[in-house]
């Protein structure tokens, strides 16, 4: 998929629900009205600071599910 195509699907999308999990998000999807299991494939990241955001977008519904964490810059 286009990385480009995945920040404007995101930027598109009217929910944001941070998640406590790194790799993935199981919800509830209402337009599907079954499980949803959503990964969190993508990073978004600071070259200022160390902080990221990983992030992950329901098919379905639009829905998109993020985490916060950090990432070691040194050796």
């Amino acid at each position: 998929m286009d990385l480009l195509s995945v920040l404007k699907e995101v930027s598109a999308s009217k929910d944001f629900v941070e998640s406590k999990n790194y790799y993935f998000q199981k919800h509830l999807c209402n337009s599907e009205n079954t499980e949803v299991k959503v990964m969190l494939d993508y990073t978004l990241s600071s070259d200022l600071s160390d902080k990221i955001l990983r992030f992950g977008v329901c098919p379905h519904c639009g829905k998109c599910f993020y985490h916060r964490d950090y990432e070691s810059k040194g050796f």
